[in-house]
């Protein structure tokens, strides 16, 4: 039965499903990790000068501070299909549902790799990914990366950012 309302509520997206065959790739444990660790550490130095809980609450805040970066890197998944980038991320279980967003190659201009401070020395590389409309996505500690950059390059026609787009942007 539908309600003079029923136009008001439109219908919940539809669910993107990544296809099969597609490729996965995911974050290096150090996605995860390099936040947590600068906290932990000082959450240990803290606890060797807590006398108010006896060095007890830095020890409960650290999995606090790990744990919420740890499940994010966990569930993050990368899919590459012949024509289409796939993010599937999530956060706490219970609290922040799986999703899954999917990108495509079509709307790509540009993309370029850069490996930061220990990138190339631990195996990772952030790889950032600027379409038509000049907006930036960054996909940050990626294994893999030279898999995956092959991969869109080899499927999508990547022409970089055009002078009439960068006209257009300097107004």
């Amino acid at each position: 039965c539908l309600s003079a309302d029923s136009d008001k509520n439109p219908e919940p997206p539809e669910e993107i499903t990544v296809p099969d065959g597609a490729l996965e790739f995911r974050q290096s444990h150090f996605a995860w990790i390099m936040p947590s660790a600068f906290w932990v550490i000082l959450l240990f130095v803290l606890s060797q000068f807590d006398f108010l809980t006896m060095g007890i609450l830095p020890f409960i805040l650290a999995p606090v501070i790990a744990a919420p970066r740890y499940l994010r890197w966990k569930n993050t998944v990368y899919s590459l299909s012949t024509d289409s980038l796939f993010l599937t991320t999530a956060g706490i279980p219970i609290l922040q549902k799986s999703r899954t967003y999917k990108v495509s190659f079509d709307t790509m201009a540009q993309m370029e790799v850069k490996h930061g401070m220990f990138g190339r020395t631990l195996g990772y590389g952030e790889i950032n990914i600027i379409f038509h409309d000049r907006r930036l996505a960054k996909l940050s500690y990626i294994q893999n990366y030279t898999e995956f950059t092959e991969h869109i390059e080899n499927y999508a026609d990547l022409p970089g950012i055009s002078e009439e787009s960068d006209e257009n942007h300097q107004d």
